[in-house]
């Protein structure tokens, strides 16, 4: 099926389906609209000319406008290119010219960023006009292994790669994760070119359900909007949360949030003292901790025999997708490894890197680089990155482990460990850490807890007091910003940032 078609799967065309809270006052537009909306953009990008396949990008901050894009691409049969906003404009014109974008949909914000490619600005009369014609009659007819979406991954380990999604990938995904119930009201805050924000909202779409979507993630505006849409259903990255807990701490506003049923954190590690957090924010909710790469969103589901779920536990395998742990020292299968995926949501493939489709993808197995556990009952608990590992002294350090363990001192709202170079051991580790509000600790007091509560060779030898984590374009932990930042304190022997 055409990914357009998951807007088809409301059973009443006539309800509220989005409540997009960037425009005063909220703009709100029914199951019909939208998809008279996405049928009329689809209809004007085949009268530009564009054939099947064309990359057509989108540039902006989250609005009502971004899904019209989003649907109204695939259901012309061309690929549409989320591009994110937090980008320097020279990745993005790098980027452009490897998608070999034809059309660019852009606010006014960012209607500059891309010369290069030609750009009809949201809101402009040119929009109007695209905006102005007839709706298509039907959607484009695709194969099931068409491509659909060529999102870019963030590039923290080099440029940008494309990641191709099929019609297949993106619907066998949306339909077979079951986390969104009937008449869902989905809050969507994180940016709509990441796939938390984006496989989010197609799930509240393909449930029936409603999504309220903000402009941008804001502690104060994610409470307000829970309280005023009565929201039952909340989407993020972990940081998001920890920053929202930080918010209700701090503030004398009082929040309804009573109708939150579901919480699904998804795309970066989350630990106990964080779970913990979010269970008290939303106390009549059952909190998940999501999994999903770019590259494969599917992997886990509950426990076939109904068995509570472990608390940071990812899940249990879902019964559509193959799993196996790979240990990356003998390559075989193991308990401990690295987390390898086969199903009809893995990509197609990166765009265009046939050495990095041989080294990432094995008969269909796609290799995630996450490293895990599986435990006797059959859950799956994350470990670290490989890319994150480093080694100390001859030992394996996962900098999630010692997160979690510094993370269960009271006093510790949220920690980040990185490494630092050292010429007698290789590598150090070494900790950004925020409290909580109003409490207090010292250096040693965080390290004495660290040595009594894990290896000794793991505590980390420098400790800095932050008041926020930063964040990368991608909404999670800039990890590289703050192993830079480390080597500059350390060069200046610098005690706290």
């Amino acid at each position: 099926m055409n990914i357009a078609e998951l807007l088809d799967r409301n059973p009443d065309p006539e309800s509220i389906a989005l409540v997009d809270r960037s425009k005063a006052p909220a703009e709100r537009l029914t199951v019909v609209q939208i998809q008279n909306r996405v049928k009329v953009f689809a209809a004007a990008l085949l009268n530009r000319g564009l054939q099947p396949g064309s990359r057509v990008g989108m540039l902006a901050s989250n609005l009502s406008e971004y899904y019209v894009v989003m649907f109204g691409v695939p259901a012309a049969g061309m690929v549409f290119v989320p591009l994110n906003s937090r980008l320097p404009d020279s990745t993005l014109e790098y980027i452009a010219q490897d998608a070999d974008l034809e059309l660019l949909i852009a606010d006014s914000e960012h209607s500059s960023s891309l010369p290069s490619v030609p750009t009809v600005v949201v809101g402009s009369d040119e929009w109007a006009e695209v905006m102005g014609g007839s709706a298509a009659k039907q959607l484009a007819e695709v194969q099931p292994s068409d491509v659909a979406i060529q999102i870019y991954t963030s590039g923290s380990t080099g440029r940008p790669k494309g990641v191709l999604l099929s019609h297949e990938n993106v619907t066998f995904t949306v339909l077979e994760y079951g986390a969104a119930l009937p008449g869902e009201v989905m809050l969507v805050s994180a940016p709509l070119y990441h796939k938390n924000a984006s496989m989010a909202s197609k799930l509240a779409f393909a449930s029936g359900g409603q999504v309220v979507l903000l402009p941008e993630f804001s502690p104060r505006d994610y409470l307000e909007a829970i309280n005023d849409h009565q929201v039952t259903m909340c989407s993020g990255v972990p940081t998001m949360y920890a920053l929202v807990t930080a918010e209700l701490q701090e503030s004398s506003v009082s929040y309804d949030l009573s109708s939150v049923q579901r919480v699904l954190i998804g795309s970066a590690p989350m630990t106990e003292a964080l779970f913990d957090d979010v269970q008290a924010l939303f106390p009549n909710a059952f909190v998940t901790n999501g999994y999903g790469t770019t590259e494969a969103v599917l992997e886990f589901g509950p426990h076939p025999e109904g068995r509570p779920r472990p608390k940071i536990a990812l899940g249990y395998q879902h019964p559509k997708v193959e799993l196996k742990l790979i240990d990356p020292e003998t390559g075989k299968e193991a308990n401990h490894g690295e987390l390898w995926v086969r199903s009809k949501g893995v990509m197609r493939g990166y765009h265009d890197l046939p050495d990095v489709n041989a080294e990432q993808l094995t008969d269909g197995w796609y290799h995630t680089g996450d490293l895990m556990h599986r435990d006797d009952e059959g859950w799956y608990f994350f470990i670290g990155r490989v890319d994150d590992m480093f080694v100390c002294a001859g030992e394996n350090i996962y900098p999630d482990s010692v997160e979690q363990m510094l993370e269960q001192h009271p006093a510790v709202h949220q920690a980040v460990v990185v490494p630092v170079a050292d010429d007698l051991k290789g590598q150090l580790p070494a900790a950004f850490v925020r409290v909580e509000p109003g409490a207090s600790t010292t250096v040693e007091n965080l390290k004495q807890h660290a040595i009594e509560n894990g290896p000794a060779y793991a505590h980390p030898r420098h400790i800095w007091f932050v008041d926020e984590i930063p964040l990368a374009s991608t909404a999670k932990i800039d990890r590289s910003g703050l192993v830079q930042r480390a080597e500059e304190l350390l060069s200046t022997r610098g005690q706290n940032p």
